[in-house]
């Protein structure tokens, strides 16, 4: 199904990229992606893209496979992933085109998982900002199709397979089919349902929400992150990895399981 409308103006336009920052991005990259298998965190490394496997097996049911033992058990609902007991609540807002919010889900989120929201220490909410996509139509699809598998206590899941087939930043490649064949990797999503859902009116007014809530807050680039009591009032903070890439004025910064510990005690 096509859904065709005319998006709001009200998202500002994404930060120029350098072509050397779009080259460096779309070369290979070394990833660490972290799984949490029977209680142990197994690191495995791979070099060029998660979706490198042997000449017979299908790489699509490779990331499918990490994807649900990265977030097997793990209780969600809508944008939330954790549980909802949980007495502190991490609010992430990310891109899905964004290289570096694909960086951190993919090398730094694993072990949070591991060390807080499985223990149910932390529970994670998920919001959608405006960095990379080109133009505001296809950001609001592609946050509107995450926030449509959310419906069914997806968005996780649709997230990482979104950020585990990433493609070039800054480049035309998420298509209609391209959302479509990301929603059919996710275990138990019913795809026609979802296809209905991300065209609903109510999905484009909560991106654009979102994205305004991000700019009122302060918030320049993706990841960026909010920390704070569930129920109370949050605060921003940044991780101490932080980078200034060509071309930006604001520094990305990655949030460690050591940020985000020490964040958590520091919560009165």
């Amino acid at each position: 199904m096509s859904h065709h409308r005319s998006m709001p103006r009200t998202l500002a336009d994404p930060r120029a990229l350098p072509a050397a920052k779009r080259s460096r991005r779309g070369k290979s990259h070394a990833l660490w992606f972290r799984a949490a298998l029977a209680g142990t965190l197994v690191i495995v490394p791979v070099v060029g893209t998660i979706l490198v496997s042997g000449a017979k097996s299908d790489p699509n049911s490779l990331v499918d496979r990490e994807v649900a033992a990265l977030l097997a058990g793990i209780p969600q609902k809508g944008q939330t992933l954790g549980s909802p007991t949980a007495p502190v609540t991490l609010q992430v807002y990310a891109e899905l085109e964004d290289y570096s919010s694909r960086s951190w889900f993919l090398r730094w989120l694993p072990e949070i998982l591991h060390e807080f929201v499985r223990t149910d220490r932390l529970k994670i909410e998920y919001r959608s900002f405006k960095t990379n996509t080109i133009g505001s139509e296809m950001f609001v699809k592609q946050q509107a199709a995450a926030l449509a598998a959310g419906e069914q206590s997806k968005l996780w899941n649709f997230a990482y397979t979104f950020y585990s087939e990433q493609g070039i930043e800054r480049t035309p490649y998420v298509t209609e089919s391209y959302l479509d064949k990301i929603a059919r990797q996710v275990p138990a999503l019913d795809v026609e349902r979802w296809d209905i859902d991300r065209g609903a009116n109510q999905r484009v007014e909560q991106v654009v929400e979102e994205d305004q809530q991000g700019r009122a807050q302060g918030i320049h680039v993706t990841p960026a992150y909010r920390i704070g009591r569930t129920g109370g009032p949050l605060k921003a903070f940044d991780g101490s990895g932080s980078i200034v890439y060509p071309g930006q004025v604001h520094a990305t910064t990655y949030a460690s399981a050591e940020d985000i510990a020490k964040a958590i005690n520091q919560i009165r």
